[in-house]
């Protein structure tokens, strides 16, 4: 074999490796996780926020799920930066739907290049209660959420919990396609990134107590940072406080159109990543077990043992999602998993791409990723109007 052949050969071992890997955190995080469940029963007054922007794909039933919530005293804050936004009316509608809940809308936000935060920040001036509860608009939870996410804030130590999330694709190929992002490749990351000591929060769902909100500088001090929700977990850490990841999933309800929607998604995600944890990032391709597996038939044009390595990959990502699956009672994703060698490809190329540039597409909005994590507003791209004079003769 060539060199680049055995390169390929022994990172495809590696990837194999890896995966094993990712079944023992799987099993490790469950078992160590469901510690939390054990806590007695603790529902101090809480305020949610929710922070939106447009009308969203089933954005009334997501917002729905939170005011159905077996919860004795919980306010419901929802925020936007323009009062012509199209989610007033949806919050209007549910004033109408569920008269009886607290239900706040805040309109306006502070200055801020992350747009949600400086909603946010906006929005705690409703906030009454010392218990926060956030999580992005396009999350679906259960009844039990409140008293779950509440539950290890009882404990002096605990200044922030956060739980899993699960992306469902039900609005076509492009969701599908996400979904998968999600579940085989982000899921797996957090779950090593909890038994390496990585302690971060995860935006669809944080809980926080406001002292420790207060001791990590607050939301202003994400405001110029596209991955708000590591910044506001590190330096709630680095108050003193410990934080929780909960064994408890939620549902991120996508709305990609397109392939194109996607891939935009991922590349913003890869960059931020890439800003936030540069080391980690740049070890993400050894793990590619797939893309080394595919590249070894390449190398050997389809000699053995390559078509054997390839097989071995497959089969050791298939088993380890697999049990992953089973452990958050997901039932969709593996009935897609004959995508799985094609998503697996395409993450690679977004991880290449990713080191191409520093720009970002969010919310409508153009943005460069700095050094340090932080924001940049970038100029709307830009092309003249089309002419609507006749032609000089």
């Amino acid at each position: 074999m060539s060199w680049f052949a055995r390169l390929c050969f022994a990172l495809a071992v590696f990837g194999i490796g890896y995966q094993c890997f990712v079944l023992m955190a799987s099993l490790r995080f469950f078992r160590r996780a469901s510690r939390w469940r054990r806590l007695p029963d603790h529902t101090p007054p809480v305020t949610v926020l929710k922070p939106l922007k447009g009308s969203g794909l089933e954005l009334f039933a997501n917002l729905e799920t939170f005011c159905r919530q077996d919860y004795p005293t919980h306010q419901i804050v929802f925020g936007v930066a323009d009062a012509d936004d199209p989610a007033v009316e949806i919050v209007r509608r549910l004033s109408r739907a569920f008269p009886d809940r607290d239900l706040v809308l805040s309109i306006g936000a502070r200055d801020a290049p992350n747009g949600k935060i400086g909603t946010l920040m906006q929005m705690m001036e409703h906030a009454a209660h010392d218990v926060l509860v956030l999580s992005d608009a396009d999350i679906r939870v259960a009844p039990d959420y409140l008293r779950t996410m509440v539950r290890p804030l009882q404990r002096p130590e605990v200044g922030l919990s956060t739980c899993l999330y699960r992306g469902r694709g039900t609005f076509g190929l492009s969701t599908v396609l996400e979904s998968l992002f999600i579940n085989t490749d982000f899921v797996p990351m957090v779950l090593i990134g909890d038994w390496i000591g990585i302690r971060t929060a995860h935006g669809a769902s944080i809980a926080i107590k406001r002292e420790a909100l207060d001791a990590g500088g607050g939301f202003a001090a994400a405001a110029d940072h596209l991955a708000d929700d590591y910044v506001l977990g590190h330096r709630v850490a680095a108050a003193g406080y410990a934080l929780a990841v909960l064994p408890h999933v939620v549902e991120t309800i996508l709305d990609a159109v397109t392939v194109r929607d996607v891939w935009r998604h991922q590349i913003r995600w890869a960059r931020t990543y890439r800003a936030v944890q540069p080391l980690g990032w740049s070890l993400a391709i050894t793990i590619q077990v797939t893309t080394w597996a595919a590249l070894l038939c390449l190398a050997t044009g389809g000699a053995p043992p390559a078509p054997r390595m390839l097989l071995a990959a497959l089969g050791a990502r298939v088993v380890a999602l697999a049990v992953l699956m089973l452990q958050l009672r997901e039932r969709e994703t593996p009935l897609a998993f004959w995508l799985l060698p094609a998503k697996d490809l395409a993450l690679s190329a977004i991880w290449l791409v990713s080191w191409c540039g520093r720009d970002v597409e969010w919310s409508g909005q153009r943005f460069r990723v700095e050094r340090d994590g932080r924001l940049t507003r970038l100029p709307a791209r830009s092309c003249p109007a089309p002419s609507l004079a006749a032609p000089s003769p």
